[in-house]
């Protein structure tokens, strides 16, 4: 019996120090797994911190002191840059808004019909459009531009508007009908019991349901359009309709200097719009993308 007794005390110690080691490696595995994000999310502020900190300065200061704050800081530098982009983020903006809202209009409609109506060749056509998105976009670029050329658009804002509605179709219908497709029959076949037509479908429960991936498609189109530069770069010579990305290259001074001092902060500036579109939108977001990958 004693000797019973022993071996079961000497077991539950052995049981505490194997879970003892257990919990310091899983310890010092959460610790080299905090310092390894650390260490990622320093380098990615790096770069934020570094044009904040130029932006107050001149061109003096920046290449004497390319690592030193700004002493004095150069607050002028935000005043300058504003009267020069403000025009910029004006259109880009109004292009981002416009061109998401058509995207979403277009794809949750076209992702409801592959979702929740059958037609002959739904999936061929569906496969089909997906192929789409292995054509690399720069294939397409010369195309695009003789094809809104001969049709009269280019340097106006439909060059913008179309190609955004245009081009976020694809990847917004695959978004849309995998998030409606998760959505059960029943509610669709009660409200159509209860008389409700296509359309109270749609707008009174296709796209409140829809909200979670509507917002998701939102910012992936408007964080797209907004960082855009290669096509209002080749389509657009009118500085009124000109976007920011092109905007922000044109900071030479009577003398042909940059002033880097200014360009650091239209950087800042022009960053503010998409810091507070994900402010607000993403907590949406990540539920949207996450309901994707769950029903997916």
């Amino acid at each position: 019996m004693a000797k019973s007794a022993t071996e079961r005390l000497r077991g539950r110690a052995l049981e505490r120090s194997e879970g003892l080691g257990h919990r310091r490696r899983a310890r010092a595995s959460q610790f080299v797994l905090y310092l390894l994000l650390s260490v990622i999310l320093l380098a990615t502020l790096v770069p934020i911190f570094f044009m904040a900190f130029s932006s107050l300065k001149s061109n003096a200061q920046i290449l004497g002191s390319f690592w030193g704050l700004p002493s004095p800081p150069q607050w002028a530098n935000f005043e300058s840059a504003a009267q020069v982009i403000w025009r910029y983020v004006v259109n880009t903006v109004l292009y981002a808004v416009i061109g998401s809202m058509a995207v979403i209009m277009l794809s949750t409609l076209s992702g409801y019909v592959f979702a929740k109506k059958q037609f002959p060749g739904k999936e061929l056509l569906f496969m089909m459009m997906l192929g789409l998105l292995m054509i690399p976009g720069i294939l397409t670029l010369i195309p695009s531009y003789v094809l809104y050329a001969n049709l009269g658009l280019t340097n106006t804002p439909w060059v913008i508007l179309i190609q955004a509605a245009a081009g976020g179709q694809i990847f917004g219908i695959f978004l849309s009908r995998t998030f409606i497709g998760g959505l059960p029959n029943e509610i669709f076949d009660a409200v159509k019991i209860d008389g409700a037509g296509e359309r109270k479908i749609l707008f009174h429960l296709v796209f409140p349901l829809s909200l979670p991936i509507i917002s998701t498609i939102f910012i992936m189109q408007s964080v797209g359009i907004y960082n855009d530069y290669i096509w209002p770069l080749l389509t657009i010579s009118d500085a009124d309709i000109q976007m920011l990305g092109v905007g922000l290259t044109l900071f030479m001074n009577q003398f042909g200097i940059t002033d880097m001092g200014v360009q650091f902060a239209a950087y800042t500036l022009s960053s503010l719009p998409l810091v507070l579109i994900f402010s607000f939108g993403m907590k949406y977001f990540i539920q949207g993308m996450t309901s994707g990958a769950i029903k997916m």
